[in-house]
């Protein structure tokens, strides 16, 4: 904590000398005019969202912090009338959370409407606005990234929120065919209604993971792995992983996924690789650019990405260690 004095009117009388405080919290300096934004979820120790945003409101010399905010299922509502309430500019949300904050704001906005599903909330006076910065984010982490899908297959691992913003923005870039891997036919049946509806001239197939015993039928450009499934999960990879082409891309959504089963796998196939960060940070720049109005500083934001992945990386190894040792 650091603290200051100041000439102020304090108590009943005038002019005495009253120590003015200031709390640090996650490298920032926090007083009564700080803006707060935050990331509603539900089990996000995990999370390196506000390593990254408060690197960017650093960088920019903001007086905003981004805090981590639990909330149990169920209690959307309250929480976003607790935002409000609050002073609250926004909020980001992750799972379990997106589809009941689309049901619960005020007016959803572009892709937000489309898809059902909530991870970016601004509060303007008495309303909340929804917004999905998932389908922009992972745009832009393919452009970053050169990945060139256009007339070339993608294949989507899962039916859930972040498969359709990957789904969604590949059909912007003009990939054809799309095929949606899901254990479920029938969520993955109505994630292609909502992509046909949008690219009735897109190709967009439906496959059942661990059904089909024979091999590929198609060459994709890029598998998306967009489920939590990694070690024992491989039988939900292997008919995707088959049809990669040689030298094509394989994209893990977990971020610090760099040693995830799915693409060890890939890359013993010859594949390039990725994990989710670079979508991460893309999401988390167009989210920055709602609050605050100002252009995000990337650069910043990649390297509070990447040093929180190394401390996260370092506090697990520790954390085995000494569960060895006792």
């Amino acid at each position: 904590m650091r603290s200051g004095k100041r000439d102020a009117a304090c108590g009943d009388g005038e002019g005495m000398e009253c120590e003015v405080r200031e709390t640090e919290l996650y490298g920032c300096m926090v007083d009564g005019e700080t803006q707060l934004v935050g990331l509603i979820g539900h089990d996000i120790a995990y999370t390196l969202s506000p390593a990254i945003q408060n690197a960017a409101f650093r960088a920019r010399g903001m007086n905003w912090i981004y805090v981590p905010l639990r909330v149990p299922p169920g209690e959307v509502a309250e929480a976003l009338r607790g935002l409000r309430a609050m002073g609250f500019r926004g909020a980001n949300v992750t799972v379990p959370h997106k589809l009941e904050a689309a049901r619960c704001a005020d007016e959803l906005m572009g892709d937000a409407s489309l898809l059902g599903a909530v991870n970016t909330l601004l509060v303007e006076g008495s309303r909340i606005i929804g917004y999905n910065t998932d389908v922009e984010g992972f745009r832009a982490f393919m452009e970053e990234e050169g990945m060139d899908i256009r007339e070339r297959c993608v294949a989507v691992i899962g039916a859930g929120g972040a498969a359709r913003a990957v789904a969604l923005a590949a059909a912007r870039e003009g990939a054809s065919p799309i095929i949606i891997f899901n254990r479920t036919e029938e969520r993955a049946r109505d994630m292609a209604g909502m992509l046909k509806r949008e690219f009735p001239s897109t190709e967009i197939w439906v496959e059942r993971t661990g059904c089909n015993t024979g091999g590929p039928s198609f060459r994709a450009a890029l598998v998306v792995n967009c489920t939590p499934a990694d070690a024992g999960g491989e039988w939900l990879f292997a008919l995707p992983l088959a049809g990669l082409e040689e030298g094509g891309w394989a994209v893990d959504l977990k971020y610090g996924a760099h040693g995830s089963a799915f693409l060890r796998e890939a890359s013993l196939r010859g594949a390039r690789t990725a994990d989710g960060g670079g979508m991460l940070v893309r999401q988390a720049a167009a989210s920055f650019r709602l609050w605050t109005g100002e252009e995000a500083p990337l650069e910043e934001m990649r390297a509070a990405y990447a040093a929180a992945t190394t401390a996260k990386a370092g506090e697990k190894k520790g954390k085995t260690t000494g569960d060895a040792e006792a």
